[in-house]
């Protein structure tokens, strides 16, 4: 099944033929888990259509295919979302990425430690706050979809009154750091941060896909959990099959491959000033620029390349997603599983990024 996949790809992308070694190699490597786990893989170039393909059951006990138009948890790929968010509101001139975020807190300053208090959207988005990577386990069992805002500030308050675990301009991962960005969007809007994703960045781009936790729709493919050495499918009634819905700005999306293209496409648009574009080309190429490590705001960096490109991983360790845009090719990249196979889903898209993706037919 992949190597009929890849075979695909090498015609469509007019990718050189000595490359077919590499792929059907990488055919080989997934194919014990094509037979048992839902596959979707996509393209999108410049101003073309975006290209999915999508194989296998929507769940490991069924022979029931997933639907071409199903959609995909994303997980932290979520987080390029919530920082395009905020560069919207950058942008508008209500928000600054260097601003103590006390300025934009003025009902629960008083009770926040200066270490919070001094913070700044660069540093929850770059992840160099020195905010732990989640809340207590404990906030994990508050599942309540009514009135985020003031959940996200229940999860949020008891923390910030106390110094920072880390102070310190390191990069250190954090899904806190970006629920709370997402918190001070809400304060500055009067609006729920699932509310301007949809109005903001989904509906100006026609991402009509696009929805929160886990999907539940008729052909979705089902999370699987690790269970001892075995995975279970996770029904979609009935059974947790996402993180908490405060976590939202964190990773809790959800959308087909063609939205999530067209997201990438989005963004190559608005860094080269396209009329009409989601963000500013300042605000995007700001989002591009590494802070520390390798990571910007929301995407993950790669300039030690031949042929840079940024990216977005993400999981609830049920579903795993990529997203790669190979920014001097102007394309776009996806695949997801509907397990949690990291390794797997990585060497595919590295294999088609590095096979030279884009003919040049400027002869």
């Amino acid at each position: 099944m992949l190597r009929t996949l890849a075979k695909t790809l090498l015609v469509t992308f007019g990718i050189d033929s000595a490359h077919a070694d590499d792929f059907e190699s990488l055919s080989r490597q997934a194919a014990s888990e094509a037979p048992r786990y839902a596959l979707g893989v996509g393209y999108a170039k410049t101003g073309e259509p975006p290209v999915t393909m999508t194989f296998g059951p929507i769940h490991k006990d069924t022979s029931r295919p997933v639907t071409a138009d199903a959609q995909w948890h994303i997980g932290s790929i979520t987080k390029s979302f919530t920082a395009a968010l905020v560069m919207r509101f950058v942008d508008r001139q209500i928000l600054s990425l260097d601003e103590p975020i006390e300025a934009y807190l003025p009902t629960d300053k008083g009770q926040m430690h200066s270490h919070w208090r001094e913070l700044t959207l660069r540093q929850l988005l770059s992840h160099t706050s020195g905010l732990q990577a989640n809340a207590p386990m404990a906030d994990f069992s508050k599942r309540s979809d009514e009135n985020l805002h003031s959940l996200r500030r229940a999860v949020l308050a008891p923390l910030w009154t106390s110094p920072l675990p880390n102070p310190s301009d390191a990069y250190l991962y954090s899904n806190l750091g970006y629920v709370l960005a997402g918190f001070i969007v809400e304060e500055v809007s009067g609006r729920s941060w699932e509310e301007l994703v949809l109005e903001e960045l989904a509906s100006p781009l026609g991402l009509n896909s696009l929805g929160f936790g886990a999907p539940s729709e008729e052909g979705a493919p089902w999370g699987h959990r690790d269970l001892f050495l075995f995975k279970r499918k996770i029904s979609p009634q009935g059974e947790i099959t996402d993180n908490p819905p405060w976590l939202g700005p964190a990773g809790t999306i959800h959308l087909n491959l063609k939205d999530l293209l067209r997201w990438g496409q989005a963004q190559i648009a608005a860094c080269k000033g396209e009329p009409n574009s989601l963000l500013s080309a300042a605000s995007c190429q700001e989002m591009r620029k590494v802070v520390a490590e390798n990571y910007g705001l929301g995407w993950v960096i790669e300039t030690d390349k031949e042929a840079p490109y940024i990216w977005h991983n993400g999981s609830n360790s049920m579903w795993y997603a990529k997203l790669v845009i190979l920014t001097e090719h102007d394309l776009v990249l996806v695949a997801a599983t509907n397990v949690f196979d990291a390794k797997g889903i990585d060497e595919l898209v590295d294999k088609l990024r590095l096979t030279n993706p884009v003919t040049d037919q400027s002869d």
